[in-house]
């Protein structure tokens, strides 16, 4: 069940024209629309959508017009949004009170109408949208702008699904149990390589214009074959709909600058967005310089009727510099300079009724330069120098054939080829607690320089078969392959099976088994670390069960329970005590982890409701996510055992107010201590201090209240939007951290002082935007 992030503003109620009772069965629906449009009320369609042929098929029960013109619609797909008091046909909201996949489940009226390609047989998908009977990618930008969130980041609101795990202050996710970077990012048919801003602190924002964007597809798990070399999760978006010939946008915000212009002419459209951030202009400049901008553009041509070609092009450029300590004799910061560039053409040709395919060929080049250093001399002198660059062309091609209603084959493949430099250089020395941690040595320095280059290829083929009118089988399988790891027989096959069966009209079960693995990918050479080869794939078994049923009254309710077995899991690297060290890889603290395998289980309940100007939704989320280590169980840092998301929206023709509220267990965390360990020649105690078990301990429970309103006022060109929002409006202390020092006690023994770093405190933002 998609949370209620979109909704559609359901019409506000017109007194019934009075008139004899006609059946309306078997009338063309774009009649019974004129017919009310004559007698005055808002309606609006497009032709494209109603064609005269489209007929109503179920007698309608409502009488006042709008709701009816909604019922009739509902059939077919399509539902009435309001806008400016103009009630628009478009095609339906997940979040609506029809099914989401549902309105393709085969026993209802809408299974019977829609054709096999369109049936979702995975669990775990969510589609954040206003439009998915056409297209499964849609998440309309103003449903960003609705829900409060830090940024109006397109990558930041998925984490309010059930399953997904996020410190706040990060743009990146954990699905169910896995690590942030088993998530994959596509837009408009393109991998997106490291799509985020600040990406050596925290990636605070993605690299994506939420106002350039319709379209969000999102799976926590079981994704179909077509996606592959990714372990947890999809991320998957379009660019924006052009309906108009021009429409512009100026926007303006505490957290960005942007501009986007559009537009479509007969046989061609172009899109183009550009942002800034704004973070470096209302910072104080003793705490650094994030600065940092993105480009994204689009250009689509109909080469033929059934032929068309788009090119499209995303850059993102960083110039960050983070201040921890300002002080000159004991300054800590870091400077990251990021260049992204990546280029792609996607070629879709629709070779007959039955057959189809996508061509895309893409370019990427990724620079980045990282240095820092920090002074402190009672804890750590350090300094690195890490640069990275890599050069990626791919070539990837998505058939699709649709012999009849019961049948959809989709087959394809993928050709990469990729080279990586790294040059990396660090120090450090230890003072203090910092030189008295276990083993620690009392400095460190670290040299390396590595060139991989190679190939990546894949295979996949799907078959969906609608085996009886309420029961649809998907089968599959992937073979992957990279030749830059230079590991011997490491290629990857991942078979998955999915099963979809309508219970009835309102309710359907969903199962789903699959096999899917994550190679090291070429940017991923742990260098920083002292690695500097690269580890066999990773391999995660997935089992879903889930349930969707609509009750009376336009409840949705969604259960989902999931088992993820994790094998061959990838040596990684953490901070016990402070993730967000600027050098984290010469921090005391820092640790190998080296799991034998993995696994996560949960179980998900979602409920949302849309009524008039009302919507609100909320999920529960009961999961564990474990390592095992040397035997025995350990908690991963990201593992919360109980998670609670909600939100309410209120909506009418000028102004929008929300709430949304995330609550869930704290993340692990590990005990300090500082033991003796004998004297030195002059009978001194010598100290030792010594991490206890691995986030054996828990962190206080996380909570944050967000709130935004916004209004809408018509100009005589456009309409301006102006917002108010604020991210933890309680401005709850959320842990992040534990800070550990040594003071002597009142004896004049060392001892140890425990303090708490937080994460995001109460944070205000204010914004307008322009539309004309």
């Amino acid at each position: 069940m998609a949370l209620l992030l979109t909704g559609l503003l359901i019409a506000a109620a017109v007194p019934a024209a009075e008139g004899p009772t006609v059946p309306y069965v078997g009338r063309p629906v774009a009649e019974v629309i004129d017919e009310f449009r004559a007698e005055g009320i808002p309606l609006a369609y497009s032709t494209g959508l109603i064609g005269s042929d489209l007929l109503i098929v179920n007698e309608p029960i409502e009488a006042e017009p709008v709701a009816l013109v909604n019922e009739i619609l509902q059939p077919h797909g399509l539902t009435l949004r309001t806008i400016a008091g103009v009630h628009l046909v478009v095609r339906i909201d997940r979040t609506d009170s029809t099914p989401d996949e549902a309105t393709v489940i085969s026993g209802g009226q809408a299974g019977k109408d829609a054709g096999i390609e369109m049936i979702v047989v995975s669990a775990s998908r969510y589609e954040i949208s206003r439009d998915i009977a056409s297209s499964r990618f849609k998440l309309d930008q103003r449903s960003i702008q609705t829900m409060p969130d830090v940024g109006e980041d397109p990558i930041r609101i998925v984490q309010r699904l059930p399953g997904a795990a996020a410190s706040g202050a990060s743009a990146r996710s954990h699905f169910r149990g896995g690590s942030t970077n088993e998530i994959g990012i596509m837009l408009n048919g393109q991998w997106l390589f490291d799509p985020y801003h600040v990406r050596d602190y925290q990636s605070i924002f993605s690299a994506i214009d939420s106002r350039a964007i319709s379209g969000v597809e999102v799976y926590t798990g079981g994704f179909p074959v077509r996606y592959g070399d990714r372990m947890s999760g999809l991320v998957l978006m379009e660019s924006m709909e052009l309906e108009e010939p021009r429409h512009t946008e100026i926007g303006l915000s505490v957290f960005n600058t942007s501009f986007l212009t559009s537009g479509t002419e007969e046989g061609q459209s172009w899109l183009f967005s550009a942002r800034r951030g704004n973070l470096d202009l209302v910072i104080d400049p003793k705490f650094g310089e994030p600065s940092y901008y993105d480009v994204f553009g689009e250009f689509e041509l109909e080469l033929a009727a059934n032929t068309t070609l788009s090119m499209n092009a995303l850059f993102a450029d960083d110039r960050v510099r983070i201040v921890v300590e300002s002080d000159p004799e004991e300054l800590e910061q870091v400077v990251s300079d990021t260049r992204n560039a990546q280029l792609w053409f996607h070629l879709k040709t629709r070779w007959s009724d039955t057959l189809t395919s996508n061509t895309v060929l893409s370019a990427t080049t990724y620079d980045n330069l990282r240095t820092g250093s920090t002074a402190d001399p009672e804890k750590m002198i350090s300094s690195v120098r890490d640069e990275r660059q890599v050069d990626q062309f791919s070539l990837r091609q998505d058939w699709a054939w649709n012999p009849s209603e019961q049948h959809f084959v989709q087959w394809g493949l993928l050709g990469m080829y990729g080279d990586a430099f790294y040059n990396y250089e660090g120090s450090a020395e230890y003072f203090g607690l910092q030189a008295l941690y276990e083993n620690q040595p009392p400095s460190l320095s670290r040299s390396a320089t590595a060139a991989p280059e190679g190939g990546s290829f894949a295979l996949y083929v799907s078959d969906r078969w609608r085996i009886t009118p309420k029961t649809t089988v998907e089968w599959g399988f992937r073979w992957d392959d990279q030749a830059y790891t230079e590991l011997n027989s490491d290629a990857q096959f991942s078979p998955r099976l999915n099963f979809l069966y309508a219970l009835s009209d309102k309710t359907e079960l969903r199962l789903t088994w699959g096999r899917y693995h994550q190679s090291q990918r070429i940017e991923e050479l742990q260098i920083e670390d002292g690695v500097s080869n690269f580890w066999p794939a990773q391999r995660s078994d997935h089992i879903i069960a889930g349930m969707r049923h609509l009750f009376e009254g336009n409840y949705a309710l969604r259960v989902e329970a999931f088992y993820k077995d994790m094998t061959s899991v990838r040596p990684r690297f953490e901070n016990l005590f402070d993730p967000l060290g600027i050098i984290p890889e010469f921090q005391p603290d820092r640790v190998a982890i080296v799991p034998q395998s993995g696994r996560s289980t949960g179980l998900e309940v979602s409920i949302d409701r849309a009524v008039g100007p009302w919507e609100w939704w909320a999920s529960y989320t009961l999961s564990e996510a474990i390592d095992r280590i040397d035997d025995r169980n350990e908690a991963r840092s990201w593992d919360q055992r109980q998670a609670l998301q909600g939100g309410v929206r209120w909506t009418d023709q000028q102004w929008t107010l929300s709430f949304a509220a995330s609550v869930h267990s704290g993340w692990p965390t590990t005990d300090l201590e500082l033991l003796e360990n004998g004297t030195d020649p002059d009978g001194e105690p010598i100290y030792v201090a010594v991490p206890g078990l691995r986030n054996a301990l828990q962190l206080d429970t996380f909570a944050s209240l967000d709130f935004r309103v916004s209004r809408t006022f018509e100009l005589k060109r456009g309409s301006l939007m102006a917002f108010f929002e604020v991210s933890n409006v309680l401005n709850r202390k959320n842990v992040c951290c534990r800070d550990w020092d040594v003071v002597d006690d009142d004896a004049g023994n060392l001892e140890l002082e425990l303090s708490y770093d937080y994460w995001l405190p109460l944070l205000p933002s204010i914004g307008v935007l322009w539309e004309f």
